[in-house]
């Protein structure tokens, strides 16, 4: 698990700004306010993956730094990848601090392409924290004739991408566009555990995997040399993975660079929390000093190892700040994504 980091806008929360948040006057949380009440949190998608982990860590935690101790539980709301929930937040969930969600990391980049189906408004949800980032890698097989982004230039590599969208799909055409990759996308594959069954078989010969899984599950790959991490989808690097670019850090040219820091925002999102538009100012800052409390507190944090869940947090404020950023993505820049990650 990784520990509290420094602070870096937008990416980290440190320890010093936990500690500050923390010391917030007693008065403005009157224990009557969430007294004998039961709040819930809703998960976008079902009982099983990253929504689902946070979600329960919190449904098991959070209520312990609550004034008036509520009971948590949890709803899981699947269905239109997440766009159920995002629209149950903004349309019917109670405005007091009973309802939670973990959001759909891809909530503002999706609102900003003008998807079919979004009822909601990012900008006005009340964000209460980030558990982590959720940062995908992009992984070669030691058998690849490329083993770096410079040499991918010169050399085809084979890479398998989940589903037919996302960021398997997306971030390699991206790149092959803007700074003349020459990523081959073999799309279908069912999830990140087959595409890196069908690299080790030799189907492909790179696969992208959460940055995460290099602590534990994918280190002995590392370390044996059986692969090289070449590149991390996010626009910072991950704590794990120090001595690997960001994509964002591919290119010195302003436009291909903005669309890259569009396209992986949903790494920076990764696994927050928020309420409902509308919840009262008052209620919102108790619950994020509540969030801010569980995710330093050391029993949380060991749950959350034992787990295997990594901890990167961010504060409401700031998580609120970069969705209204992302939600505001000049037209030209998301006119430009949607043609570069067009399927070819």
């Amino acid at each position: 698990m990784t520990p509290f980091g420094r602070s870096r806008p937008g990416r980290i929360l440190s320890i010093a700004a936990v500690a500050a948040a923390l010391m917030v006057p007693a008065a403005a949380e009157p224990a009557d306010t969430f007294a004998g009440k039961q709040i819930r949190i809703i998960i976008p998608g079902g009982t099983a993956g990253g929504y689902a982990l946070y979600g329960q860590l919190a449904a098991q935690h959070l209520g312990r730094f609550i004034p008036g101790q509520p009971t948590v539980i949890i709803t899981y709301m699947p269905g239109a990848s997440g766009l159920n929930a995002m629209n149950y937040l903004q349309e019917a969930a109670p405005r007091d601090g009973t309802v939670i969600a973990v959001v759909q990391q891809d909530l503002a980049s999706t609102q900003a392409r003008g998807m079919s189906g979004v009822r909601y408004d990012a900008t006005r949800f009340n964000y209460i924290g980030r558990a982590t980032a959720n940062v995908p890698v992009h992984m070669v097989w030691h058998t690849a004739a490329a083993q770096s982004i410079e040499a991918i230039k010169k050399h085809e590599v084979v890479t398998g991408g989940v589903g037919m969208g996302g960021t398997h799909n997306d971030l390699p055409r991206a790149q092959n566009t803007l700074i003349g990759t020459r990523w081959k996308v073999i799309t279908g594959y069912k999830g990140n555990d087959e595409s890196r069954i069908a690299m080790e078989r030799g189907e492909v010969e790179a696969a992208v995997s959460p940055a995460t899984l290099f602590n534990e599950q994918l280190r002995p790959w590392l370390e044996q040399g059986k692969v090289k991490v070449v590149v991390q989808y996010a626009d910072f690097r991950h704590p794990t993975l120090p001595d690997v670019p960001a994509v964002t850090e591919l290119t010195d040219d302003a436009e291909a660079k903005a669309v890259f820091r569009f396209l992986v925002s949903l790494s920076t999102l990764g696994r927050s929390y928020a309420v409902p538009p509308g919840s009262p100012p008052e209620t919102v800052a108790i619950l994020r000093k509540a969030v801010l409390a569980m995710l330093n507190d050391p029993t949380f944090r060991a749950d959350a190892q034992k787990r295997g869940a990594d901890l990167l947090p961010m504060s409401g404020e700031e998580l609120g700040a970069y969705v209204t950023q992302i939600v505001g993505t000049a037209p030209a820049i998301v006119k430009k994504t949607n043609e570069v990650i067009a399927a070819r």
